[in-house]
């Protein structure tokens, strides 16, 4: 669901009416079932209106368990709990108790005026995550495929990862190439802060995107809807934009 809500918010371009994506951890057949609660204040959610009658909400978003997220902000935390969404880096939008509190100070809204639907996403994406003793040499054949346009790197804490010479050569003939890479934290929340530490510099040195604090899911349909909807030399420079509020500056 998080990857649906991150690939819908970048697909409607200029949207002014609220979609509501929510679901239940138990089936709606179960007695204590938690779809019946989500989908009532879904609805309730998507049909409030501000003082001129247009949508209080006007995004994508994510309603679980008594909490609205951003849809491009959430992410699936549990398959056991209730509470199987957060937003790591986002306050929720609203939080449904005996009334709905919103905050609306947070909420996204497009400058458009005309809705358009991008329905090319460019499965031509990649996603690796790094950890300790992993070698690189499988890298090298990953990049000469010539249907990989973008790979994402799931780096360690801030934007770090090990200086290997490999890796860096790999990094920089895919960059060379024209092929895109960005960088995310593997961490639960926070953000990829380039030359914070010295151990980052090796991304750095290969030209790769620094992702902020977006979400996985966030980060790799931005891409994919970058990649088919942007002119490849302008890619690198909107990934570091915030378009649909998927990331802090």
């Amino acid at each position: 669901m998080a990857y649906t809500a991150s690939a819908l918010s970048f697909m409607l371009e200029g949207l002014r009416k609220p979609v509501i994506l929510t679901g239940s951890q138990l089936p709606i057949g179960v007695i204590r079932t938690d779809g019946k609660e989500n989908i009532i204040t879904a609805i309730e959610i998507a049909a409030e209106k501000r003082a001129d009658g247009s949508a209080l909400i006007q995004e994508v978003g994510v309603y679980f368990d008594y909490t609205l997220f951003r849809g491009n902000r959430c992410t699936k935390d549990s398959a056991e709990n209730f509470e199987a969404f957060r937003s790591p880096n986002l306050r929720p939008l609203a939080i449904a108790g005996v009334s709905i509190h919103y905050n609306e100070e947070i909420f996204w809204q497009t400058e458009r005026t005309d809705l358009v639907l991008r329905k090319d996403m460019s499965d031509e994406v990649l996603l690796i995550k790094l950890f300790p003793g992993m070698r690189f040499d499988f890298l090298s054949k990953i990049i000469e495929m010539k249907n990989v346009k973008g790979l994402i790197i799931e780096s360690f804490g801030s934007g770090n990862g090990p200086y290997d010479e490999l890796l860096k050569s790999v990094l920089k003939k895919f960059d060379d190439k024209g092929g895109i890479i960005l960088n995310i934290t593997q961490c639960s929340s926070g953000s990829v802060s380039a030359g914070m530490y010295a151990s980052s510099n090796i991304f750095k040195e290969a030209s790769v995107v620094t992702g902020g604090d977006m979400t996985t899911e966030a980060a790799v349909t931005k891409l994919m809807y970058l990649l088919a909807n942007a002119p490849l030399e302008n890619v690198k420079q909107l990934l570091q934009e915030s378009l649909r509020g998927e990331m802090t500056h």
